[in-house]
């Protein structure tokens, strides 16, 4: 099973609790490996990654997380579960290494604490030259515009680079490592952080979703969304009724295996001293599993684009066709018959999951997607409702951002959880048919 576990929050520890310094210090080492995602994600994050380290080559135990917020996660940093995250974890947005923190909020005061701080860090690389650029995450309580700081901490970086003899460009196109810079930590604690983005940038660029859907979601959001359906791919069928772009297919797919969604070569992991044991092939985490995964949309249009996503995503071919099935039909008009056709396997599985992302009827015009006016988008959700009722013992996960769509649908969800897709407000939901 994908994920276990309630929604329960957990208390939040302080970010102090593995940085170094005496009290009073307005700089600290840290050694933390960060997980950030969307809003409400720590859970999923987690559940994750336990799932992934277990099953991984290391001997190695997942340290508890630190809570900040219920979008970040911290864990006392071990390369070998860095590796495992940069390289396997679905549901975070962001993976990096955070090195120091300086509780400065101008720049004069953190350029004096990060300089002395980075020049005596022997985890930045010591030979050179070194390509590197600067991002800036959430920094809104920063006393200076985000350009600012951005522009502080590369010359923080360039001269400590500079003590240690090291020669460095600054290069925004192809960097050879990241640095992040943000605020974080608690309210009563916060400071600010500089570390290495270990994750190979945004987590939802995959780079296989070579054509959009009309209103796609984001690929963390799909894992997540699946993650919280609690599906067994060993055991129960997976259907997505809207696949469009097969988002949802290709997460299902990869959650199942295991499969990496970065590779060791692609990730700065040969820069850093920390890495330079570790593997550089990523095989699939969960290589017996055969997922039994039928992708649906009633526009056949879209066909191509769903064999073109998955294509890209190394999910065509002999050893997938018993795997992910694709094909036109309309959801109102879904009974057990048809999946039972199409995934035959599945007669000796278990009731299944539904994962799908229907339409909000907010990000395209409603006329375009089922007809004019807010009655038609309200008349499919009704007809989704009874046509996943004929599903006895099957269970249902969605994002939607229609706050009509719980009292068309006309199932009770056994878990609302608020949610943002993009900028997009919504909630994923989970049924029981």
């Amino acid at each position: 099973m994908l994920y276990e576990g309630n929604e329960e929050s957990s208390p939040s520890v302080p970010l102090i609790k593995y940085c170094d310094g005496e009290k009073g210090l307005t700089s600290q080492h840290c050694d933390l490996l960060r997980l950030t995602g969307s809003g409400g994600s720590n859970r999923v994050m987690e559940a994750e990654l336990k799932r992934l380290v277990m099953r991984s080559s290391f001997d190695v135990r997942l340290e508890r997380a630190q809570r900040e917020g219920d979008a970040t996660l911290l864990f006392p940093f071990d390369a070998r579960v860095a590796w495992v995250a940069a390289c396997h974890h679905r549901t975070s947005s962001r993976i990096t290494w955070d090195l120091g923190s300086s509780d400065a909020v101008r720049l004069e005061p953190l350029f004096e604490d990060l300089v002395p701080m980075l020049s005596s860090d022997s985890r930045i690389p010591a030979e050179g030259p070194l390509r590197f650029s600067v991002e800036v995450g959430a920094a809104s309580d920063f006393e200076a515009s985000p350009l600012q700081l951005r522009g502080v901490v590369k010359n923080a970086i360039v001269d400590a680079l500079r003590s240690r003899a090291v020669e460095s460009t600054v290069d925004s196109e192809s960097p050879e490592i990241v640095f992040v810079v943000r605020r974080a930590g608690l309210p009563d604690a916060r400071r600010t952080v500089v570390g290495i983005d270990i994750g190979g940038g945004a987590r939802h660029v995959r780079g296989a979703r070579v054509v959009m859907g009309p209103a796609p979601l984001r690929e963390t959001m799909a894992a997540q969304l699946i993650m919280l359906s609690r599906w067994d791919a060993r055991s129960e069928p997976f259907v997505d009724p809207m696949a469009g772009g097969c988002t949802i297919p290709i997460e299902a797919a990869g959650l199942a295996v295991g499969a990496a969604i970065r590779k060791p070569r692609d990730l700065p992991m040969r820069y850093l001293t920390a890495f330079e044991d570790l593997p550089m092939q990523t095989p699939d985490l969960f290589p017996g599993t055969v997922p039994r995964i039928l992708a649906l949309d009633i526009d056949a249009g879209r066909i191509p684009s769903m064999v073109g996503n998955l294509r890209a995503a190394g999910l065509t071919g002999p050893s997938h066709e018993a795997s992910i099935v694709i094909a036109q039909h309309d959801v109102r008009t879904l009974t057990p018959e048809f999946v039972l056709r199409m995934l035959p396997a599945s007669r000796d599985m278990k009731p299944g999951v539904f994962c799908f992302n229907p339409p909000y009827g907010v990000r395209m015009g409603v006329e375009e997607e089922v007809g004019v006016g807010d009655q038609p988008l309200l008349d499919l959700y009704s007809d989704m409702g009874r046509a996943f009722a004929r599903f006895n013992g099957w269970r249902g996960a969605c994002f939607v951002a229609n706050p009509k769509f719980v009292d068309a649908f006309g199932h009770a969800p056994t878990m609302t959880k608020p949610a943002s897709n993009a900028d997009l407000r919504g909630a994923f939901l989970t049924y029981q048919f």
